[in-house]
């Protein structure tokens, strides 16, 4: 039992996603957000079924009935147990790890810390009595352990007085970070001020939030997202032109929350990431200049140590997987 599966989820409010390192080699995992308590037979292939004293529960993609549509008020660590597991659980089963040891860590938001230590003990009890697609590994648990969102990106920070700024698909996060280690009393969730806040004042019509989602951060790296869904030229400039009015309108929000956090006006670096960030880079590039990071060193990192996510169709993965991929790297 000499092998060892060191891996790290982030619970994100759109997709669950991670990062592992497996015999020297660091890879990747994503998973839908959606949990169901049943047994699913015919799965998708990033799905997992986790039994446990004879319950059973299907995550990922194959557990959706129906459009998704973001919990505003759910916290995450409500279901961070089995989404956990069925991450976990897709790797052993893609690895074939049936034996060896497991490093776990996960990351949930500050605000939810009052959590962390009940779901480190959910996760151990878990992961030695459940069954994952079928298969029960011969697994011993190294470490569990729950840290706050940004915890990866924090790590490759040291300068003083510098700030993190995370844009998730429900909230941003402002990070006060001091020697790679976020100080919690001094930092700042917006809540609901995500991707969340721009498709809720969006009179655009798509059905599901999450391809609309897509086709927004598409849309505005590219101006390649909106073709995709309105074929029809007129449809399609007015599109454009409802997400510049909206975005017009949600910015200042933001910049007034920003405004009022004072430490951004005094730090000496900002740094930025998250899945919908690029959605603000020249907003973000006007009011803070030359103080913003973008992690572009990093990410070309793990363009090489993960090619897949260079695909045409996982574009803008790498900034929602920044955090977990820099954890896991640093994992010792």
């Amino acid at each position: 039992m000499d092998r060892e599966l060191k891996i790290c989820t982030d619970l994100g409010s759109s997709m669950g996603k991670g990062c592992y390192d497996l015999d020297g080699s660091i890879r990747w995992i994503a998973q839908d957000n959606a949990v169901e308590e049943e047994e699913v037979r015919d799965l998708d292939s990033e799905s997992c079924v986790i039994e446990y004293k004879g319950r059973a529960w299907t995550v990922g993609s194959s557990a959706i009935y129906g459009l998704h549509e973001t919990s505003l008020h759910q916290n995450k660590a409500e279901q961070a147990s089995l989404r956990t597991l069925g991450m976990l659980g897709k790797v052993i089963e893609r690895e074939q790890f049936l034996e060896g040891y497991v490093d776990l860590t996960v990351l949930l938001p500050e605000g939810e810390r009052r959590y962390f230590k009940t779901l480190e003990s959910n996760l151990a009890k878990g992961i030695y009595g459940s069954t994952f697609n079928g298969l029960k590994p011969n697994v011993k648990v190294r470490r569990v352990r729950v840290l706050p969102e940004g915890s990866g990106i924090a790590s490759q920070i040291q300068d003083q007085g510098a700030m993190a700024i995370m844009f998730g698909h429900k909230d941003v996060s402002l990070l006060q970070v001091l020697n790679g280690v976020i100080q919690a009393q001094k930092s700042l969730t917006l809540s609901n001020l995500g991707m969340i806040k721009l498709i809720s004042e969006c009179g655009i019509h798509i059905s599901d939030e999450l391809i609309l989602s897509t086709l927004i951060c598409r849309e505005v790296r590219n101006k390649n997202g909106f073709k995709h869904a309105f074929s029809d030229k007129e449809a399609l400039k007015n599109a454009r032109q409802i997400l510049k009015d909206t975005k017009a309108k949600v910015w200042p929000l933001l910049s007034r929350k920003f405004d009022g956090f004072p430490a951004l006006g005094t730090a000496t670096k900002i740094y930025v990431t998250g899945g919908s960030h690029p959605v603000w880079g020249p907003e973000l590039k006007n009011k803070f200049g030359t103080k913003l990071r973008f992690f572009k060193d990093e990410l070309e990192e793990m363009s090489g140590a993960l090619p897949e996510l260079n695909a045409p169709e996982y574009t803008g993965y790498k900034n929602r997987f920044t955090d977990s991929y820099l954890l896991i790297k640093g994992v010792g």
